[in-house]
């Protein structure tokens, strides 16, 4: 997939997605790459070596590098055993420390960006940019 970095250049990256959700991802990546809203990084998960926490591709190395990406042979943060969606590539996780995931332990991979958001990367609300983007349409 092509996308804008954070220092405005374009950039090839990688995403494995299921067929049945590859349409609205790949719909979603394009509008932001045609809005020029930046993208951290997009590596396959596998890349940050195996993750013996979430049973999986290491998704904390993942996320701690700003890293978007689908597909994580992973289970559920917290719950050993089942699977997360993002297992069966149905599950896009956009600019981690933008849009960190808040587990019951805290902000991962990092709570800097908590108080420090830009409106067109992070994605706090349905209305945000970012959200608006990777929102499928209707139809």
């Amino acid at each position: 997939m092509s996308y804008w970095d954070y220092h405005g250049y374009a950039r090839r990256g990688e995403l494995v997605a299921s067929a049945d959700a590859a349409r609205a991802i790949g719909s979603a990546l394009a509008d932001m790459y045609r809005h020029r809203l930046p993208v951290r990084a997009m590596y396959r998960v596998d890349r940050f070596g195996w993750g013996a926490r979430s049973h999986g591709g290491d998704d904390y190395a993942s996320m701690a590098a700003g890293n978007t990406s689908a597909f994580n042979c992973r289970d559920v943060t917290g719950r050993p055993g089942v699977r997360s969606p993002h297992s069966y590539g149905r599950s896009l996780d956009l600019n981690t420390w933008e849009n960190p995931y808040r587990s019951a332990r805290g902000i991962v991979p990092d709570a800097w960006w908590q108080g420090h958001s830009h409106p067109r990367v992070a994605c706090p609300t349905r209305g945000s940019p970012g959200a608006r983007a990777r929102t499928p349409s209707s139809g």
